[in-house]
């Protein structure tokens, strides 16, 4: 049984070094991929805001145009005659 510890202790002590290093490199992954999307969230919800705002001026010029048209409608009942 002490020939089965002494094996496992030398195999866990060449593997410790192996998992830490693999630990780290799955730690750094997993930040560059938060980090990654966090970016990609940001980007989104910029242009989210760009396409709002542009939309919106684009209603309010037309608003602008319609109210500088005037009544047309009244002009049609002002200028109609019966021939």
């Amino acid at each position: 049984m002490t020939a089965l510890a002494g094996l496992l202790s030398a195999a866990w002590g060449r593997a410790s070094g192996w998992l830490a290093a693999m630990g780290a490199a799955l730690a750094l992954l997993a930040a560059t991929y938060a980090a990654g999307r966090r970016d990609g969230r940001s980007l989104s919800e910029t242009e989210t805001l760009r396409r709002a705002l542009r939309a919106r001026e684009m209603r309010d010029e037309v608003d602008r145009d319609v109210d500088r048209a005037g009544d047309p409608a009244g002009e049609l009942r002002r200028d109609w005659r019966r021939p």
